[in-house]
């Protein structure tokens, strides 16, 4: 048996570097006959340089593309420019903009007043009618929309949310906030409208999944302590995010639940370009979760030898109320690769090594947040690992991952434009 996954993990290896040198000898033949250098390709992550942006002006464009949605165009209102501006001083923010294939015109508009330079306390509330989705922290709207436009792969599910909340910021220091909010909503399920893309054929979009409707209120905290010393070309620091949420009861509305949702992430380097990035993600609950707050796993930046919200039962059906996920990834640069890989073209390229392990679960809905872990087992964990190629940052990446629990197709090939965590 082991032979047969070292044959396997081999071939995987091979069949990377097979691809890689295609992919460098295609962009190659585009630089050279551009007059252009490889670094380039190096230097330039997409995702990077389109938040910077986004993040330095009053006001963006925001446009995306969805099996729901279809086209969306629209505007932002920057909430981060105004807080670096004018940290002491009131101030509105918010977003319009109309999706064209469900004919809705999408608003928010809210306002914000801080309070000191140094440890800033906010307050602030806002109103919206949006369609939103529970899935960007597995992929972002821009790298969604371009999966969707080109090649007909839309990764997000939707629903319809309306109403609005209330909260508190404040600032312990430059690398712990704390917040709190209560939030109103009526949320509703959608259904798919779009089904054109650039390159997709004959395939078609996957339908949108029934999701809760009905009125849900709140109140939510968060704590985040964030040392990374980038946000999006992260190569040592921590990221811990703790969030708890307590729906209905003394709150009214039509659900009642208690949610707890923990990501650790640990970014290690060992030396230049060459690190360890760790991610524990925990999520448990009390009371029933309405579908848009369960747990899914499989795909992307989860289980990423596995399909889109494989599991529980694919993503067509609400998730478990109990998940973890364990992430881990060596990165080399290239000066770190093996004198047996040093073939020109490989040293364009940032070697990553990684391995996921995750699980999602059901336990009775009046256990404690604690309860209901004792049915994780070993034989139950879900395993795969990969190798990817990719830019400096990471963020440019081609992948394989290959899941461990069987030989049966079991390889899954992906090119990103975001880290997974």
């Amino acid at each position: 048996m082991q032979r047969v996954i070292m044959k396997q993990v081999l071939f995987l290896i091979l069949l990377a570097v097979a691809v890689v040198m295609v992919m460098g000898i295609v962009i190659c033949t585009n630089v050279n006959a551009q007059g252009l250098g490889l670094d380039l390709f190096q230097d330039w992550d997409w995702d990077d340089d389109w938040d910077d942006w986004d993040r330095g002006s009053r006001v963006s464009p925001v446009f995306r593309y969805n099996r729901v949605e279809g086209l969306y165009l629209g505007f932002r209102v920057n909430k981060e420019y105004w807080r670096r501006r004018y940290s002491s001083r009131p101030f509105l923010f918010g977003f319009s903009g109309y999706a064209f294939k469900v004919k809705e015109l999408q608003y928010q508009i809210g306002v914000e007043k801080g309070f000191f330079d140094e440890y800033r306390l906010a307050f602030g509330g806002e109103y919206h009618r949006m369609i939103d989705t529970p899935d960007r922290w597995m992929i972002s709207d821009m790298e969604n929309s371009l999966a969707a436009f080109l090649i007909k792969e839309d990764f997000h599910d939707f629903y319809m949310r309306e109403g609005g909340s209330a909260y508190l910021k404040q600032n312990f220091t430059r690398d712990i906030t704390l917040s709190a909010a209560y939030h109103y909503d009526n949320l509703d399920s959608l259904e798919r409208n779009a089904g054109w893309s650039l390159f997709g054929g004959k395939k078609e979009f996957r339908e949108n999944p029934p999701m809760a409707s009905g009125e849900i209120r709140s109140v939510v905290g968060k704590l985040v302590i964030d040392t990374r010393n980038s946000e999006k070309r992260t190569t040592r620091g921590w990221y811990i995010q703790i969030e708890g949420e307590h729906a209905g009861n003394e709150l009214g509305g039509d659900f009642e639940f208690d949610r707890l949702l923990v990501d650790v992430r640990r970014y290690q380097p060992l030396g230049f370009g060459e690190g360890f990035d760790l991610r524990l993600r925990a999520g448990t609950s009390q009371g029933e979760l309405p579908w848009q707050r369960t747990y899914h796993l499989g795909g992307l930046s989860t289980l990423r030898g596995f399909s889109y919200k494989a599991f529980p039962h694919g993503p067509m059906d609400a998730g478990g109320n109990r998940m973890i996920l364990a992430q881990l990834e060596y990165r080399m640069g290239s000066q770190d690769l093996p004198d047996e890989l040093d073939w020109g073209l490989l040293e364009r390229f940032n070697l990553i090594l990684f391995v996921d392990a995750g699980w999602v679960g059901f336990t009775d809905i009046e256990n404690g947040f604690f309860e209901g872990f004792e049915s994780l087992t070993w034989s139950k964990l879900k395993s795969d690992v990969g190798i990817a190629f990719a830019s400096r940052s990471g963020n440019i990446r081609f992948q394989i991952a290959r899941r461990t629990d069987t030989n049966e197709k079991p390889y899954v090939f992906s090119f990103r434009i975001n880290r997974p965590f």
